[in-house]
C-alpha cells in the first residue's frame, strides 16, 4: 500500500464484527423469551451435530470413516481395540489397513463374535476375553443382552435411563491393565502401537489410568475414545481425559466426511458430554 494512505485493512473484520452484534440484538429480542425455546434448541441441536456430536447411525456419520482413511495412510502394524464388542471396529481396521489387532471384550456374547472374526482373520486379530481398567481385579460388569453395545463397568451410568432400562443382568469379570498386558508374554516384542481406540462405556478414564506406562513407553500415535453422555455421570469431563494425554493434541471428528478439526480442551464447548469422538494425536505426528 502506498505511503500515507490509511491501512483499511481491517475494516472488513470490523464490519463482520458490527453485523453480528446488530443480528445478534434482533436475535435475541425475538428468541430470547420461552416461546423461542423450540427454535433455540433445534437450532442448537443442529450446530452440535455439525461440530461432531450426535452422530450415531454410521461410520461416515460419527467420522471414523475419514479417519481410518487417515489412519491406513499412515501404514499402521499394530492396533489395539479396547471394548471391541462383537468387533465392527476391530474388521474396519483389518479390511481397511494391513495392521494386527489386538482386541479386548469381556461380555461372553459378545466375545464369541468376537473370536469368530478372529478366526477369519488368523494371526491379525488377536481376541481377549477380559475387561481392562486401572488395575488387575474382577469387576461386575452391568449388561443386558450377552452381546450389547451399552455393558459398562461403570455403576454411575445406571443413571442415564436408557441405560439402566437395559442393563438389567451383573457378571464379574476378570479386568487388565495395558500395562499388565503389555509387559506380560502377549506383549513381547511390542515396540509401538500405532492406534489405540477406547470405547468402554464411561470407564475410559480408567483404561487410561491402567495405562500410563504404555503410553510412556509405546507411545501411540493416535488414541481414540468415544465421549458420551456417561462422562456427565461420572465427573470425568474431555480435559481430565487430556490430563493422562500428556504431548498429545486433541481432535473431534466431524460428521459426513468433513475430517477432523482441533480442539482447545480447557474450552467448554469442546467438553459438552454428547456422543462424539475424540482421536488425541501425538504432537510430533505430522497429520497427512
Amino acid at each position: 500500500m502506498p505511503s500515507g494512505l490509511p491501512d483499511v485493512r481491517p475494516l472488513p473484520r470490523r464490519l463482520l464484527s458490527w453485523g453480528y452484534r446488530q443480528v445478534s440484538r434482533a436475535y435475541m429480542a425475538l428468541l430470547a423469551r420461552p416461546s423461542g425455546q423450540p427454535l433455540n434448541d433445534a437450532i442448537l441441536h443442529l450446530a452440535l451435530r455439525a461440530r461432531g456430536y450426535n452422530n450415531f447411525s454410521d461410520s461416515r456419520a460419527t467420522g471414523e470413516d475419514h479417519f481410518l482413511d487417515l489412519l491406513a495412510s499412515t501404514a499402521p502394524m499394530l492396533c489395539v481395540d479396547v471394548g471391541a464388542n462383537r468387533g465392527a471396529y476391530s474388521a474396519a481396521l483389518l479390511n481397511r489397513t494391513n495392521a494386527r489387532v489386538i482386541a479386548f471384550e469381556p461380555l461372553p456374547g459378545a466375545f464369541e463374535a468376537l473370536s469368530t472374526l478372529a478366526s477369519r482373520h488368523p494371526g491379525r486379530l488377536e481376541a481377549m476375553n477380559v475387561g481392562v481398567g486401572a488395575r488387575c481385579e474382577t469387576l461386575t460388569l452391568h449388561h443386558g443382552t450377552e452381546d450389547s453395545e451399552l455393558a459398562s463397568f461403570s455403576p454411575e451410568v445406571q443413571g442415564l435411563d436408557y441405560v439402566g432400562r437395559h442393563n438389567v443382568h451383573a457378571l464379574d469379570v476378570p479386568v487388565v491393565t495395558l500395562d499388565s498386558f503389555f509387559a506380560g508374554p502377549e506383549g513381547a516384542g511390542v515396540e509401538a502401537i500405532d492406534l489405540l481406540k477406547i470405547d468402554t462405556e464411561g470407564f475410559e478414564y480408567e483404561v487410561l489410568l491402567g495405562a500410563r506406562e504404555t503410553l510412556a513407553r509405546l507411545r501411540p500415535r493416535f488414541v481414540q475414545i468415544e465421549y458420551n453422555w456417561h462422562q456427565l455421570f461420572r465427573d470425568c469431563s474431555l480435559r481430565k481425559l487430556a490430563g493422562l494425554l500428556p504431548g498429545y493434541v486433541a481432535f473431534q471428528l466431524l460428521p459426513q466426511g468433513g475430517g477432523m478439526v482441533r480442539r482447545d480442551v480447557d474450552r467448554p464447548e469442546s467438553n459438552i458430554p454428547y456422543f462424539s469422538n475424540f482421536v488425541f494425536v501425538r504432537a510430533d505426528q505430522a497429520l497427512p
